[in-house]
């Protein structure tokens, strides 16, 4: 049985997904097998996909696998293609890889193995690794923090050091403090935890990593963090429709990040990650009717301030929610 089982997800675009593919084959541990969920991609692209599944299998050999789901006009999305790697993986550890991002560094897999095994020494091991990436927009660097690049620094910053190989030992308080999350590309959970809280949740297309996350440091019994930058994330050009992000527009994305934020709320056992829920779905709320009254829609505006007025109240959001109030009188929208 492999150390991982590392999942990609792809739908119609093999040229980028061929460069994540590559970058897991050139990891240098041989612990691991990958599993590549094809989620129906049209005809037209299946000869260039085979191009890079073929490199990859003169490496890896019988430690790739590939499925391919039946096509669906909108596909089943990230979370269900995930999950169903997922199920099909016999690693102790699952990881991920978006398919238009890629790994940067080729001892990521290794440097986890070590980490967790010297977990394993001292304890029932780790059920959850998070490291670092780093986001570019059309090649450029953003800057940061995004994920969790900030997080080495607070730990210092409050008098923690790390063990010997360089990871920090975290928890709750630790990651509510900080901002970000880390991105799916840049962890590593324990298969059985992954079980645990139901994998991914198939009925969010946007920031299902949000969520997953937030589930899966409620209900991990050892985190580690490890600073070390292993991953390219490469934001969606919007200009492209190409990506879950992109083919979505702002509403759609911020109603499915009240669902993300509305089960934090609701059933996280940790108090910190419940109010984490509630924060920040007061400020998706406002970005809702923000976007809302920008076009004119403000009846709709209207709604979605009041809900946002009682989820953080402020006198410069009363001031707002009864802007809206009012020219909703003489709004047709």
């Amino acid at each position: 049985m492999p150390m991982f089982s590392i999942i990609l997800a792809t739908r119609d675009r093999p040229e980028l997904f061929g460069v994540a593919l590559d970058s897991v084959v050139a990891q240098t541990t041989s612990d691991v097998e990958v599993i590549v969920v094809n989620d129906g991609s049209g005809e037209t692209y299946l000869p260039a996909y085979e191009l890079a599944l073929g490199r990859a299998r003169a490496v890896l050999g019988d430690r790739l696998k590939h499925h391919y789901l039946v096509h669906r006009p909108n596909g089943h999305g990230q979370s269900y293609s995930l999950n169903f790697g997922v199920a099909h993986a016999t690693g102790e550890y699952v990881g991920f890889l978006d398919d238009d991002d890629e790994w940067v560094d080729e001892g990521h897999l290794a440097r986890a193995a070590l980490v967790i095994a010297k977990a394993g020494e001292t304890g029932a091991g780790a059920d959850l690794y998070m490291a670092n990436q780093h986001a570019y927009r059309v090649g450029v660097k953003l800057d940061g923090p995004v994920w969790l690049e900030g997080l080495e620094a607070e730990l210092l910053a409050r008098g923690r050091q790390p063990a010997a190989d360089g990871s920090f030992q975290v928890g709750i308080t630790d990651l509510m403090q900080t901002n970000g999350f880390c991105h799916l590309n840049c962890f590593i959970v324990r298969r059985s935890l992954y079980d645990r809280i139901g994998g991914m949740d198939e009925g969010i297309r946007w920031e299902c990593d949000r969520d997953v996350y937030l589930r899966l440091i409620d209900d991990s019994a050892l985190t580690l963090h490890h600073p070390a930058v292993v991953s390219r994330h490469n934001v969606p050009d919007p200009a492209k429709a190409t990506s879950m992000t992109t083919s979505l527009n702002q509403i759609q994305r911020r109603l499915y990040q009240l669902r993300v934020l509305d089960k934090a709320a609701l059933f996280a056992k940790d108090p910190l990650i419940r109010a984490h829920g509630r924060l920040h779905k007061a400020h998706a709320l406002k970005k809702i009717a923000s976007d809302l009254a920008e076009s004119g829609s403000w009846r709709n505006a209207l709604y979605y301030a009041a809900q946002a007025l009682g989820a953080g109240p402020t006198l410069k959001w009363f001031g707002f929610t009864s802007l809206c109030a009012v020219k909703s009188l003489f709004s047709e929208k």
